[in-house]
């Protein structure tokens, strides 16, 4: 019999809530029979598609191709020897990732001895987590969504590492510390596969995500290789998920009054550059709520009074990838921009002598190209309320948040009306 991994009851508390909050008809036959199905579903440890999952922008909920997200399967399944498994870190109610509400609870319920709080996984691989006072300090990153990462520079390196300031005494030249958000399992539409690009494989989604799984197992969770029936129903899994933004309050349904928001329709949209046209059936909407989500797409697609436009990096129709799977240098890794507890690295151009600072390298500890260094993933938009905070190192932490980032970072100007609009756009996709 298949072991419920210890994660799940954390899962459990969620959907329970969730039953008592989705919104059905109060009192009639049909929504007794929604409470009955969706309760049928959660015993047999499924998650029913479009089930609304609560979080900061109103709710979101998943799709899965299969016909429900299935909680038994290998991605839920610990591979490895601690515990951990693919859920541990993408959590569907937080947009298949993981935000600081959901592991500060699990460390308070646990004392931080859920398998998620992990020495690979401390401020640095030092770190005391003998006690529980020693835990909450060595695991203040995490406990901000924030992972780990070591990184030395690659060998056929145009560039040489010549300083390091690093908070927790662990980063140097040769071994750099930085930290990562976790991103979301789910919407997989572009060939880059991770932050930096690192598990691509060109023309091939479905081998860099196997890549990537690979280098899971063997690494958060600990484990031996595993085999390859494992990996493939782990990458089939996730290339079956859909999660989007399914209700914002004011606005209601986000696939209602001629919208197409939500996880389904998402599901059935192909990869090509295009615009967002999910609202464009809002814009003379009654409602001011909606008009607002509808103004704010058009921003989005449009862009601001520079002539810059959001749409110029996320290409795909839609989604808000990269349709040519393109990483790109939005200044995140600036020193401009850090937060205290960052590190920051001083990198020297062998051949020209120009030095940068950089937080986090990106792409060019993977190619070791000076010209890659700070490029970075443009990840898919849908499901952002739930997946605060925000960009590669989690620097931004709100929606509105990320609007006044890219006003300071890349010179966009909008009004503050336009600032509300594209926020809320956000907020819904």
């Amino acid at each position: 019999m298949r072991r419920v991994p210890f994660g799940f009851m954390g899962g459990v508390c969620i959907l329970l809530g969730v039953l008592g909050s989705a919104p059905v008809a109060d009192g009639s036959e049909g929504g007794d029979a929604a409470h009955a199905s969706t309760a049928q579903e959660f015993a047999l440890r499924r998650l029913p598609n479009n089930l609304p999952l609560p979080n900061p922008g109103g709710f979101g909920a998943s799709y899965s191709t299969a016909g429900f997200v299935d909680l038994t399967g290998e991605y839920f399944t610990p591979q490895g020897t601690n515990g951990r498994h693919c859920g541990t870190c993408h959590e569907p109610s937080d947009g298949w990732s993981l935000r600081p509400a959901t592991i500060q609870r699990l460390f308070d319920l646990t004392w931080g001895l859920h398998p998620l709080f992990n020495i690979i996984d401390a401020n640095t691989p030092l770190s005391d987590v003998s006690t529980v006072a020693a835990r909450r300090k060595s695991y203040s990153m995490l406990l901000q969504g924030k992972f780990l990462r070591l990184r030395r520079p690659p060998a056929n390196a145009e560039f040489q590492v010549i300083a390091a300031e690093d908070p927790f005494g662990y980063g140097t030249t040769s071994n750099l510390l930085f930290f990562r958000r976790p991103l979301p399992t789910a919407n997989f539409k572009s060939l880059t596969v991770m932050w930096d690009g690192a598990n691509t494989v060109a023309g091939d989604l479905h081998a860099g995500l196997s890549r990537q799984a690979r280098g899971n197992v063997t690494g958060a969770q600990q484990g031996p290789p595993a085999s390859e029936e494992t990996i493939a129903a782990i990458v089939d899994f996730e290339l079956g998920i859909s999660h989007a933004q399914s209700l914002v309050l004011g606005a209601g349904r986000l696939d209602a009054g001629g919208a197409r928001g939500g996880p389904e329709a998402q599901a059935s949209q192909p990869l090509v550059e295009g615009r967002f046209d999910l609202f464009d059936e809002w814009r003379w909407d009654w409602n001011p709520y909606r008009r607002q989500i509808a103004r704010g797409q058009e921003l989005f697609n449009n862009g601001d009074h520079n002539g810059r436009r959001c749409g110029g990096c996320h290409t795909a129709a839609n989604n808000g990838q990269n349709v040519n799977g393109l990483l790109f240098n939005i200044q995140a890794s600036s020193p401009a921009f850090k937060k205290a507890d960052m590190a920051v690295y001083t990198l020297r151009n062998t051949a020209t002598g120009e030095t940068l600072q950089t937080t986090d390298p990106g792409l060019g500890f993977v190619t070791g190209r000076w010209a890659d260094l700070n490029r970075f993933k443009t990840p898919n938009l849908r499901g952002l309320a739930a997946r605060a905070p925000y960009l590669h190192n989690g620097i931004v932490d709100s929606l509105p948040g990320v609007v006044t980032f890219y006003e300071q970072a890349l010179g966009f100007d909008f009004t503050p009306r336009e600032e509300e609009d594209l926020a809320a756009f956000l907020n819904a996709l």
